[in-house]
């Protein structure tokens, strides 16, 4: 059962986008608005492995992931409802 914390649920809620630099390692996110958002890596990596966000296209060289549209349990479809 993945369990998800407050501030997940509230990111998960606000975001659009968010892009990984692998040779950096920096993760950058922003909401529909194009504001900025905050990420830690190991959340990044939690909710890409998880499968919640995945990349936002099938091409492997690309760094920009978005939530997955299928949520993979009900707690991430019950925060991915519109309000």
């Amino acid at each position: 059962m993945i369990e998800l914390t407050e501030k997940e649920k509230r990111f998960l809620k606000r975001v659009d986008t968010i892009t990984h630099v692998p040779w950096s390692n920096k993760v950058t996110a922003a909401d529909a608005k194009g504001k900025s958002l905050r990420i830690a890596r190991a959340t990044f990596a939690r909710l890409k492995e998880d499968g919640i966000i995945i990349r936002s296209t099938s091409d492997l060289t690309s760094n920009t992931y978005v939530v997955n549209s299928a949520p993979v349990t009900p707690q991430v479809e019950e925060v991915l409802e519109p309000s």
